[in-house]
C-alpha cells in the first residue's frame, strides 16, 4: 500500500486495492458522490475503479476515508451501505448500453466498484465539442438504444434518477453507454414514489417531480430525463428547467421549451412528436413506460412486412407503407436479433461472378474478422464469401439487404444525391459493417468482426482496399 498521499482528495498513482487485484493509475473525474480513477487489474487490463467518497463531508488520513469532525460516523455507514447498493443494482443489470460493475468491496473504511472501462467522451461533451457530428439517424438509433436500456432497468425494478448527458458516454462512435446508478432506487418503478434518494436534481433534465419534497418519481420520472438529454443532441442546446417551465406556463400560458415536432427536418415521422410527448411538463402526459415509447420508436420506421427487436421480444411493424421522410437501419441489441429480421429472398447458393473478378480473400487480414461476403442488392444472392467460423453468413447477408435498401429508400425520399460509404451496426460482441461499392451501389461488401479485437479505422481502410480489386 502507498504511504505517502498527494495534496488533494485522490489516492495516488500506485495504490493497491483489494490484495493486488487493482492498482490506481490516475483520477478520472470526481463529483459530489465519490471519485473515479483510471485502474489496471490483475491481469494488466483497463478497469474503472470508483471510490465512495463523498466531498465535503469526507477526509483522508493516508489511504483510510473518515467523516469530517463535524459528521457523524452513522451517517458514513449509511453512505457506504448506498453505495453497495448502487454497486448491487448495478450488477443485476445485462445489457449492452448499461455499464457492467465488475466487483465491490469494502476496503480503507470505505468502499470501491470495479467497472468496465468506457475510454470515448460523454454525450455532453460530443454535442457541445466538435470531434463527434450526428446526424438525424445516429440520434434515432442513439434514442432507441436508450430507450431499450431505461427499459430493461425498468423491467429490473429499478429507477435511474440521474439521467443527463453527462451520465450517456459515447463509446465506439455511436454506441451510447448509461453509467452512474448513484441516485438509483429499488423497487416496483410501476408504482411512483418519494424520492428521499432522488437529490440529485440537473436543471434542464431533471421532472419538476424531482424538485419537490417527497415529489413522485416513476418511469414516466426517467423518461422526461432522457427526452430532455435527446432534445440538447437535437438543438445543441440544454432544455429550459422544468420548475422555469411550469412557472412560465402557470404564468402567461406559454412554455419556454418550444416544441421539436416541426423545428427539424431529415428525422423519421413521429420521432420528434415522441421526444415533446416524454418531455411533457406533467407526468401524467408523458409516456408511463419504456415500452409504451418503443412501440412509438417503431411505428417510426420505413420497413414495410418486416420485424425488429428493441425489447428482447419480436414487434410487429404495419405492413401498410408509411409516408415518413427519413428511415434508419433497425437497431439491434444482441447478436441472435439479427436473425429475427425478415429476411429478403434468401440466397440460394453462393456464386462467382461470370464478368466479375471477385477475391475477397483481403477480408482475412483485418483483425478481429469473423466472416464476410460480396451481395447483389437487387436480388439478395451473395456472390462470394469468406469466413473463419461457423458463422452464419447467409442469413446475415440476407438481412442486410434490407437494410441497404432502407437506407437507398430513405434518401430517395429526402431527395439526395449522396451515396452511403458504409453503414455500421454495433452488437453486444460484433461489429458489422456494410459497404455499398463505389463502382456500382448495386452490391455491397459486408463483413461481421469481433468487436472487442477489430481496429475500426484499419477495417474500413481495408475493406475499401478489397472493394477497389473487384472488377466489373
Amino acid at each position: 500500500m502507498v504511504d505517502d498521499m498527494t495534496a488533494g482528495d485522490e489516492l495516488p498513482h500506485g495504490t493497491v486495492l483489494l490484495h493486488g487485484q487493482y492498482i490506481i493509475q490516475h483520477k478520472i473525474g470526481s463529483g459530489g458522490f465519490g471519485i473515479t480513477y483510471l485502474a489496471k487489474d490483475s491481469l494488466d487490463r483497463d478497469v474503472t475503479v470508483k471510490e465512495c467518497f463523498f466531498s465535503g463531508h469526507c477526509t483522508r488520513n493516508g489511504t483510510l476515508v473518515s467523516m469530517r469532525p463535524r459528521e457523524s460516523s452513522r451517517v458514513m455507514t449509511k453512505l457506504i451501505d448506498q453505495f453497495v447498493m448502487e454497486a448491487q443494482t448495478l450488477s443485476s443489470l445485462d445489457h449492452p448500453n448499461v455499464v457492467k460493475v465488475h466487483d465491490v468491496f469494502r476496503e480503507n473504511d470505505t468502499a470501491y466498484m470495479a467497472l468496465e472501462y468506457l475510454p470515448g467522451h460523454d454525450l455532453l461533451d460530443a454535442i457541445e465539442g466538435t470531434d463527434l457530428k450526428f446526424g438525424q439517424n445516429e440520434i434515432f438509433v442513439i434514442t432507441c438504444k436508450l430507450v431499450s436500456a431505461v427499459h430493461h432497468i425498468h423491467q429490473s425494478n429499478v429507477l435511474h434518477g440521474d439521467i443527463s448527458p453527462d451520465n450517456i458516454v459515447m463509446k465506439d462512435e455511436y454506441e451510447p453507454i448509461l453509467i452512474d446508478f448513484g441516485s438509483s432506487r429499488q423497487g416496483d418503478p410501476a408504482a411512483a414514489v418519494g424520492h428521499p434518494g432522488f437529490s440529485h436534481v440537473k436543471d434542464g433534465y431533471s421532472p419538476y417531480e424531482s424538485y419537490i419534497p417527497d415529489g413522485r418519481y416513476g418511469p414516466s420520472s426517467d423518461l422526461y430525463a432522457l427526452a430532455a438529454s435527446i432534445y440538447h443532441a437535437v438543438t445543441g442546446v440544454a432544455p429550459v428547467s422544468s420548475e422555469a417551465r411550469l412557472l412560465a406556463t402557470v404564468q402567461s400560458g406559454t412554455d419556454p421549451c418550444a416544441s421539436l415536432a416541426g423545428r427539424f427536418s431529415g428525422y423519421p415521422s413521429g420521432f420528434l412528436e415522441s421526444l415533446d410527448k416524454a418531455m411533457n411538463i406533467r407526468s401524467a402526459d408523458r409516456f408511463q413506460t419504456a415500452e409504451e415509447w418503443l412501440g412509438v420508436l417503431n411505428s417510426c420506421l420505413n420497413y414495410e412486412d418486416q420485424e425488429m427487436k428493441l425489447l428482447g421480444k419480436t414487434i410487429r411493424i404495419g405492413s401498410q407503407a408509411r409516408s415518413e421522410k427519413a428511415a434508419v437501419p433497425p437497431v439491434l441489441s444482441n447478436d441472435s436479433d439479427i436473425t429475427e429480421l425478415a429476411k429478403p429472398q434468401k440466397p440460394k447458393q453462393t456464386l462467382k461472378g461470370n464478368k466479375m473478378v471477385i477475391d475477397l480473400s483481403g477480408l482475412k487480414d483485418i483483425g478481429g474478422f469473423i466472416s464476410g461476403c460480396l451481395v447483389d442488392v437487387d436480388s439478395g444472392l451473395m456472390m462470394a464469401s469468406e469466413t473463419v467460423g461457423t458463422f452464419d453468413i447467409e442469413t446475415a447477408a440476407a438481412a442486410n439487404v434490407d437494410v441497404v435498401r432502407a437506407k437507398n429508400k430513405a434518401m430517395s425520399l429526402l431527395g439526395l444525391n449522396d451515396s452511403i460509404e458504409d453503414i455500421l451496426i454495433t452488437l453486444s460482441t460484433q461489429l458489422h459493417l456494410i459497404r455499398p461499392l463505389e463502382k456500382n451501389a448495386s452490391y455491397f461488401v459486408y463483413v461481421a468482426l469481433d468487436r472487442k479485437t477489430a481496429n475500426l479505422g484499419m477495417a474500413r481502410a481495408q475493406v475499401k482496399k478489397v472493394e477497389q480489386g473487384i472488377k466489373f
